[in-house]
């Protein structure tokens, strides 16, 4: 499959966006981090063995940014806006409640859930 990938300069405009409607400390704590974080994706496309699908690599982006802390603040925001992104620009969507997502994006952020069990966790809520 040919997927279409989030651009480098959304990643950062959704983190500004998220930051001047909640609040937060702006800033990159890590430009690596973030940068890795936006490969994670594409790389597991060029090398995963199954092939990975639309659930696996939105869970790459959000895990991705989740866990590795590249912003001074938002990570949490910045991955769930992400991975929502990536899912909309390749024509799926997810079916969620909002509390569910919360403690989805806090269970990620404490080290409880797997990159394995967030792409499970994608792949149960998309639209069909």
């Amino acid at each position: 499959m040919s997927w279409q990938w989030v651009r480098r300069d959304t990643i950062f405009a959704v983190h500004d966006k998220q930051l001047a409607i909640y609040g937060g400390l702006a800033g990159v704590r890590d430009l690596n981090a973030v940068e890795s974080a936006l490969n994670r994706a594409p790389n597991l496309d060029a090398s995963g063995n199954p092939p990975p699908d639309v659930a696996d690599l939105a869970a790459a982006y959000i895990y991705g940014i989740a866990t590795s802390h590249g912003f001074s603040d938002g990570n949490k925001r910045t991955a769930w806006v992400i991975g929502r992104v990536f899912l909309a620009i390749n024509g799926e969507a997810l079916a969620f409640k909002e509390n569910d997502a919360i403690k989805f994006m806090l269970d990620i952020a404490a080290g409880n859930m797997t990159e394995l069990e967030v792409a499970n966790w994608v792949r149960q809520r998309l639209v069909q």
